[in-house]
């Protein structure tokens, strides 16, 4: 089981002092040179939520994988630590994926749709910020990436339904919006690599040094609804491929390495990548490129990725 820890504690304690800041501005000094800070009430929020922070809340698991974790914490910002066990309450708010589609333009296959629970383990409703300090106990959630389909956006916000007496429930820090991105393209391929020892494929498979050799199984990864990325099993380069999709009609592709790739690879010089076979329809598509060697020779790839 792997976990990722999203501990943003150091900047959120900077969050809580700036949040004290922010209400003494509307207090009114009370005595000469002082400002009062009597009437000001403490503020909950997640460490790791709010929209400001949507991107670092994707789950981005390897989708072999049988389960992971994800952990969050709740903040208790206020002029001091938590005088006594502050108890907040926490939900699944499925209504704001609708909400989040809505404001966000997604409609159709592009849109969110809630994730079921078979994908996840969830069942915290309650956390404490125990006297004395400013935040929770990490709090679990397991998803279990083998069963998601990579195709399919998924949302599940969590969201502070209710703060200790006397506490405001933070209006931008409130949720966590734990999402996997889908693509249409997304999910697992084999690949069969080529090679020649020379700048092109002239000469055919009679000239290759290694022709379509079936080097196994590799994963299109989202990085957004229109671009995935794999990592050849062959020159080890990573692939990513760009596409547009206009109402389920895919068109355009386009293929890149991410930069600096050669100098990653040491490799003199690699590329540029293109496209022999682009076929969404059938799952196949054929990414070719040149690259020159540390030693400074020339080498021609055709990497053949196929729909499983």
């Amino acid at each position: 089981m792997k976990r990722i820890n999203f501990n943003k504690l150091a900047a959120f304690a900077g969050f809580s002092i700036m949040t004290a800041l922010f209400f003494s501005s509307c207090i009114k000094d009370y005595r000469s040179g002082e400002t009062n800070f009597s009437s000001l009430q403490p503020t909950v929020s997640i460490v790791e939520g709010g929209l400001a922070q949507f991107s670092s809340q994707a789950l981005v698991y390897p989708s072999s994988d049988v389960s992971d974790t994800a952990i969050f914490r709740v903040d208790y910002a206020a002029t001091n630590v938590a005088p006594a066990n502050e108890t907040i309450t926490l939900s699944i708010d499925t209504a704001l994926v609708s909400a989040y589609n809505a404001a966000n333009g997604l409609t159709g296959s592009a849109a969110f749709q809630v994730m079921p629970d078979s994908l996840y383990s969830y069942s915290t409703t309650q956390t404490t910020v125990s006297q004395g300090s400013t935040y929770s106990p990490a709090i679990p959630f397991v998803v279990f990436p083998d069963k998601i389909n990579p195709t399919v956006s998924y949302m599940l916000p969590i969201t502070i339904s209710a703060g200790p007496a006397g506490a405001t429930v933070s209006g931008n820090y409130g949720t966590i919006y734990y999402h996997v991105i889908g693509n249409p393209i997304a999910g697992t391929y084999e690949e069969y690599w080529t090679r020649w020892n020379q700048a092109d494929s002239t000469g055919g498979s009679a000239t290759a040094l290694y022709y379509e050799y079936d080097l196994g199984s590799v994963t299109f990864a989202p990085n957004s609804p229109t671009e995935v990325e794999t990592t050849s099993l062959g020159t080890g380069e990573s692939d990513i491929i760009d596409f547009t999709n206009t109402a389920g009609v895919l068109s355009n592709f386009s293929v890149s390495f991410p930069s600096g790739e050669a100098g990653t690879l040491g490799l003199m010089s690699i590329g540029p990548a293109s496209f022999q076979l682009a076929d969404p329809i059938n799952g196949v598509y054929q990414v070719c490129f040149p690259y020159v060697n540390g030693s400074g020779s020339p080498r021609f790839i055709v990497n053949t990725y196929i729909k499983q």
